[in-house]
């Protein structure tokens, strides 16, 4: 194997798989070790490398990865497993055609689903690791959750932890698998700490991030209004080029308008109209990106998602993606 020009050492107990300049060996090796993937370097050849390692105990494995160009990585959906990423250094902007995208900085936390169509855009040098949950033990949590008999299809999107405390939380478990793999853990022996471990850390994601699971009626006290939210967020996501309203989503999430306000509030921290705008925002996004060079103008992507003030359009564009929507559409 080619020695890289950069490269970490594999802490504790993790193994290194990857460390290369070969592009093709990384395709292979890493394509096993998560799922069969497209890899692309961007940037100058010359300047790619490659570094893998991972380590495990009985139920959760846990990944580090770098690449030493910029690299555009486009996997297959993951199937049998969710992976929660964070990013240790640089930047990667995860993009899920059709659904939403993101822009991922140092320390910030994203979860990809086993059903979930992806590519990851990374930055040079850019450095993450990755927790991995079999789906099994995901669609478990999910049902225990919510109440119903599982397994049950959890889909996650692409934000972060759902509020500061739920961040705290999530790093906490996460921080005491990494002790376990990278030291020498009681979980790496006993098969009992092991699944406890395991059944602990899914059912802090379910808590910690985003759940979307259609069609699901919470049977547990105190999660009507997460039930009637995932229902609304669903037709937003579904349907964001109609005209949708608030009474609209209040019907889908089968509550009233202010009570779907109250719980877009206590479990997302913004209003169902804010979410759908989040969502426009995204896919007006998208096809400003897919329509460089035809001819399309900024106004008809505005008019098109239901931005009817260019100027207003224009500004939250800004806050969310950074630049204006006429920079993205010239590249």
């Amino acid at each position: 194997m080619t020695e890289p020009r950069v490269g970490p050492e594999a802490p504790g107990n993790m193994r290194t798989l990857v460390l290369s300049n070969d592009l093709d060996q990384t395709r292979e090796i890493i394509s096993s070790a998560y799922s069969p993937y497209q890899l692309s370097v961007l940037g100058d050849p010359k300047e790619f490398s490659a570094w893998y390692a991972e380590g495990s105990f009985p139920g959760v494995t846990v990944s580090g990865l770098q690449y030493g160009a910029e690299t555009l990585v486009a996997p297959q959906p993951l199937d049998s497993y969710l992976l929660v990423c964070k990013l240790v250094r640089g930047q990667v902007k995860v993009i899920s055609p059709g659904r939403d995208e993101r822009v991922v900085g140092t320390g910030e936390t994203y979860v990809l689903d086993p059903y979930r169509q992806f590519q990851v855009h990374w930055a040079p040098g850019a450095r993450m690791t990755t927790l991995r949950l079999s789906r099994e033990t995901v669609e478990q949590a999910a049902a225990d959750t919510l109440g119903v008999e599982g397994p049950l299809r959890a889909r996650f999107g692409l934000g972060g932890p759902v509020s500061p405390g739920a961040a705290r939380s999530w790093a906490g478990i996460s921080n005491a698998v990494h002790r376990e793999i990278l030291g020498e853990g009681i979980a790496r022996t006993s098969p009992l700490i092991a699944a406890h471990l395991t059944q602990m850390t899914a059912a802090l994601l379910m808590e910690s991030y985003r759940l979307v699971t259609d069609g699901v009626d919470a049977q547990r006290p105190g999660v009507v209004g997460h039930a009637a939210v995932r229902r609304a967020m669903a037709l937003a996501e579904e349907r964001p080029d109609e005209p949708l309203t608030l009474a609209d989503l209040a019907r889908a999430g089968r509550v009233s308008p202010r009570a779907l306000q109250e719980a877009f509030r206590r479990h997302v921290d913004t209003t169902p109209l804010g979410y759908l705008r989040e969502i426009r925002l995204g896919r007006a996004h998208a096809d400003l990106l897919a329509g460089r060079g035809s001819g399309v103008t900024v106004a008809e992507v505005a008019y098109r998602w239901g931005f009817g003030n260019l100027g207003r359009f224009a500004a939250v564009y800004r806050e969310r993606f950074g630049v204006a929507p006429s920079r993205t559409l010239r590249g």
